[in-house]
């Protein structure tokens, strides 16, 4: 970046999405430490408590016309959009650097002004990897079978006449194959992102939203393919970064994500998580990721003051 550019970028700030449904607490705490580097637009799972959820302070504003949010679903999607239009029409986009997706569960390792500065100096970077979904049969099986995550939700029980309904059709589902209509190549990656306003500028204003959502309806994880497909065959395509392997621990962009996707990390991984060089790490959570949250808190160089809200 030249003199110029980066003259020209000096005030701009990251601003913040995150996808919040339980842990209420941790989700306050996450705010509290991101509304030091910039503006945070907060979408609740429509089945929760807003107000659990809520700060007062002026740079966190919450999405209204929230979404019930299933796991798997199509309604990832559509919550995702709506904390993108909130923050396209709250924002300058002009002072933004990047918007970045996160989830209550997220948490930053390192200082988040020295964040700050690295989305100021790569503010033309879209921090969002893509594998195509036909390298690997596992992943082609996303789109190419029909899953029912929408409507026959995963609720986290084991025994359910919902999840037994949802493992027939979907077993009945594998037996039949999809054509794939509107890309030639679909692609996939992780779920968390950072992108330029151009970029979701770009995915809000899509002319076919309505016939891609319908055709990811009965896919798997479609948040996990819907914007990386759709910025795989824009114009720019050339900020988008492909990468080699089939799982979202490989297409992460600023997160640590562990490859069991469930792995909950403790104070006793500070060392390794500090040591993975990533900006942000998943997942953790009030109680058993407190005393984590208090040394990375230390390492970012602030004091940790989770009790008190910034007025």
């Amino acid at each position: 970046m030249t003199a110029d550019e980066m003259y020209c970028h000096r005030d701009m700030s990251p601003v913040f999405l995150l996808l919040v449904h339980a842990d209420p607490q941790q989700a306050k705490r996450l705010l509290r430490r991101l509304v030091s580097v910039g503006r945070c637009i907060v979408h609740v799972d429509a089945k929760a408590d807003l107000s659990a959820f809520r700060i007062e302070d002026p740079r966190v504003a919450y999405v209204q016309d929230r979404v019930d949010v299933r796991w798997g679903a199509i309604s990832q999607i559509d919550a995702t959009l709506r904390l993108m239009r909130a923050a396209l029409a709250l924002c300058e986009a002009s002072q933004v650097s990047h918007f970045m997706l996160l989830s209550g569960n997220c948490y930053p390792l390192r200082s988040l002004e020295e964040f700050g500065s690295f989305s100021q100096l790569h503010a033309d970077t879209n921090f969002i990897k893509m594998i195509p979904l036909a390298s690997t049969r596992k992943l082609h099986e996303r789109v190419r079978h029909f899953w029912f995550y929408q409507d026959l939700p995963v609720d986290g029980r084991k025994f359910t006449l919902v999840r037994l309904s949802r493992g027939l059709l979907q077993f009945v589902g594998k037996l039949g194959r999809r054509s794939f209509p509107l890309f030639a190549q679909w692609h996939f990656g992780s779920q968390w992102w950072a992108l330029t306003p151009e970029a979701v500028g770009y995915l809000v204003s899509y002319p076919h939203e309505a016939a891609v959502k319908r055709f990811l309806r009965f896919s798997k994880a479609p948040d996990e393919i819907y914007f990386h497909t759709l910025l795989a065959h824009s114009p720019l395509r050339h900020t988008v970064e492909p990468v080699v392997g089939n799982g979202v621990w490989d297409a992460a962009n600023l997160h640590l994500i562990d490859p069991s996707l469930s792995r909950w990390f403790h104070t006793s991984d500070y060392e390794e998580i500090v040591a993975s060089g990533k900006w942000f790490v998943r997942k953790v959570g009030s109680g058993i990721s407190s005393d984590l949250c208090d040394r990375l808190d230390g390492n970012g160089n602030l004091v940790a003051d989770t009790g008190k809200e910034t007025a």
